[in-house]
């Protein structure tokens, strides 16, 4: 379930170095097994048809609030929408076949080439039932443990696809509880992929499924703070939400 709160992060860095400690004996597939059965300890997300969520992300540095919204309907649509004052609205969405966003005022663009190819991998990345092994092409253990902040971690490196031609993103996983503590993760962005640092925490429990409530995050050098303020579940969303303009 984490996997999806970084992947609706870098849709829309509190930055720490990882300290190397001593080498481990955990299993990949054990570790993998321990993530799922910690964030979804009754396999309740497979039955997520939908999803709803409110957010706001605040950025010291500029003194600024970002209200923003998201739906999900699973497998493949997502439609996010950014409040941002004094700015005009962007909406982002993606309907399984075409990607686009909307900025009022100025029209619609639509997503082609890497553009599409990133918005395919974050619907697929942040759908709930979806295991770390189906959205990501590799996953390596990493033979060491290392501390970040308060926790003892392991290291998994996840190979994106290779159509998106970015690094590997990195998650840091608590070997006490086994949930995602810390990731790195790639945003594309005007100036390309860039690095998004993100720390995860206040985990809950919505819905039988645990996740994260609130992120400090770190995006080249830029410090934001995202809340999520509301998760609602399994709600009637019209595929006319993800209707391509003009079709």
């Amino acid at each position: 379930m984490s996997k999806f709160f970084i992947a609706l992060l870098t849709v829309f860095c509190f930055s720490a170095v990882a300290q190397q400690g001593a080498k481990h004996s955990m299993t990949q597939e054990v570790l993998l097994a321990k993530m799922e059965k910690a964030a979804d300890p009754k396999d309740i997300a497979k039955t997520w048809t939908t999803m709803k969520i409110k957010l706001e992300m605040s950025v010291p540095m500029q003194q600024l609030t970002i209200s923003g919204s998201a739906i999900y309907k699973f497998p493949d649509k997502s439609k996010s929408i950014a409040l941002i004052p004094g700015m005009p609205t962007v909406t982002q969405v993606f309907n399984g076949k075409q990607a686009w966003k909307e900025t009022v005022g100025l029209g619609m663009q639509e997503k082609t080439g890497i553009q599409l190819a990133f918005a395919r991998f974050e619907c697929k990345k942040i759908n709930p039932a979806m295991k770390l092994s189906e959205v990501y092409e590799k996953i390596t253990l990493d033979p060491y443990l290392y501390k970040k902040g308060n926790f003892t971690c392991y290291k998994l490196i996840c190979s994106l696809p290779a159509e998106l031609n970015v690094a590997p993103s990195q998650m840091f996983i608590d070997n006490k509880n086994f949930l995602v503590r810390y990731s790195v993760e790639n945003q594309l962005t005007e100036m390309g992929a860039v690095p998004v640092t993100i720390e995860l925490l206040n985990y809950k429990i919505i819905k039988g499924v645990k996740a994260p409530m609130l992120m400090n995050m770190n995006m080249m050098g830029v410090k934001m703070v995202s809340k999520i303020l509301s998760i609602k579940v399994n709600e009637k969303i019209a595929d006319s939400e993800f209707k391509f303009p003009g079709k």
